[in-house]
């Protein structure tokens, strides 16, 4: 009998241990630094934006395929979260291919959500590429019609410190690798 009530006790703590905190996507008060939060896509508002979109840039073609993660957990801020993940290719107007990281696991992928931006309906998003010295910078989507089938693309790359062991280093800026566009594009759901 006692070893029937240690095993319930054991069970009971650890139900209650692993038991999630779900808050919504759109939550924008602080969340506690615990583990036990989630904030969930409770309206399925990610689902729109998942899929291959494509826009044109400088005369080039750029496609950008969008996924949902669920429940990933953020290490920075101590909870889980539903995110999307980016994973993009570019090509010059010849075909040839300027940048390609389709293959990386969603989990390396280079550009992850942050969240909804407070007021606005923009999704917020992060890039960082360590093969290109840490590039990084704030993509901005927000879809320009009631389809949902256009969205405007906006990157905004943070400045650079570049070491002498960037092989771009000493570059004029103009040389420098343009990974993503670096104004406003729409682009469309394929």
């Amino acid at each position: 009998m006692k070893n029937i009530i240690l095993l319930l006790l054991i069970m009971v703590s650890c139900k209650s241990y692993t038991q999630q905190t779900i808050v919504p996507l759109r939550t924008y008060t602080d969340i506690p630094e615990d583990a036990g939060y989630y904030i969930k896509d409770t309206n399925n508002e990610l689902q729109a934006f998942e899929g291959t979109w494509k826009g044109i840039w400088n005369g080039k073609i750029f496609s950008i395929t969008f996924k949902k993660i669920t429940n990933k957990y953020n290490p920075t801020m101590k909870y889980n979260s539903d995110i999307i993940v980016g994973k993009f290719k570019m090509l010059a107007n010849n075909g040839n291919i300027l940048f390609d990281n389709t293959n990386l696991s969603d989990i390396n992928a280079k550009i992850e959500g942050t969240g909804f931006q407070n007021i606005t309906n923009k999704y917020l998003l992060f890039y960082v590429d360590n093969d290109i010295c840490n590039i990084s910078g704030d993509i901005e989507l927000v879809f320009t019609n009631v389809s949902k089938m256009e969205m405007n693309f906006s990157y905004h790359q943070n400045p650079m410190i570049l070491t002498a062991d960037c092989y771009f280093y000493g570059w004029p800026q103009a040389d420098r690798p343009q990974p993503l566009p670096r104004t406003d594009i729409i682009l469309v759901k394929q």
